[in-house]
């Protein structure tokens, strides 16, 4: 990842967009790039409120109904395990 893929994926890290892979991979870069990814990330966690507002709507992933169908069954199961109900 060069700096400025870094600077694009630093606006939607500190809105909470990146997938978990993303996240991943940007945290290695933000070690590799040091102080200055540090600055960044600061700076756009100051402008937080502006880059939510400019981000532009994207379609929903293609894992996007199976990730929420596996949150939803996680918090539908009981405490000994068993589901509370069956969601399709």
């Amino acid at each position: 990842m060069n700096f400025e893929e870094f600077e694009n994926n630093a606006r939607l890290y500190v809105v909470g967009a990146l997938d978990e892979e993303e996240k991943e991979a940007f945290n290695i870069a933000r070690k590799d790039f040091g102080q200055r990814a540090e600055r960044y990330v600061q700076e756009c966690r100051r402008l937080s409120a502006a880059f939510a507002l400019s981000l532009r709507p994207q379609p929903p992933r293609t894992d996007a109904k199976a990730r929420l169908m596996k949150m939803v069954q996680q918090s539908l199961q009981g405490k000994n395990g068993s589901r509370k109900s069956s969601v399709e």
